[in-house]
């Protein structure tokens, strides 16, 4: 893990160093907690999951549940479905919710909050690149996630 997150701490100073990086803000949003998808906020939200212990059924099924959730949008980002989670879900608000790190997960790789949901936003709109970069982040923590949900840190 501590790897992908050196990996992912470089990639956020060379989108740095090349000024790709675009501030963001849509103002539907409901959230008091502003985070912009980035790798850094990315390797954050990895650095709280990964201190939070393993050991509890609850923590283990939400990092599983994140996990489900990054992977089935990494190899369908342009189904609806997957680009979407309500928050008033039992099985999101009973181990994602809880988690610490997870929302936070969620929306450093591009998911915004809503009133009900999260619904993943591509980046498409905001620039030419903004697509592949938040589907990059997406796959990244993909990687992370799978790492801890096996137990490592």
């Amino acid at each position: 893990l501590s790897t992908i997150q050196a990996n992912i701490v470089q990639k956020e100073q060379e989108t740095t160093d090349n000024g790709n990086q675009k501030d963001t803000k849509d103002d539907t949003t409901t959230t008091t907690t502003t985070i912009q998808p980035s790798m850094a906020a990315l390797s954050k939200a990895l650095q709280t999951l990964s201190l939070t212990t393993t050991t509890s059924t609850n923590n283990k099924a939400g990092i599983n549940m994140l996990y489900l959730y990054l992977c089935n949008l990494s190899n369908h980002p342009t189904v609806p479905r997957y680009r979407k989670i309500y928050t008033n879900n039992a099985t999101y608000s009973k181990n994602v919710e809880l988690l610490d790190g997870g929302k936070e997960l969620l929306k450093s790789v591009g998911f915004e909050e809503f009133a009900s949901f999260l619904e993943w936003n591509d980046g498409e709109d905001d620039d030419e690149e903004g697509g592949e970069n938040r589907l990059a982040l997406v796959k990244d923590a993909v990687a992370a996630l799978e790492l801890l949900k096996d137990g490592k840190k």
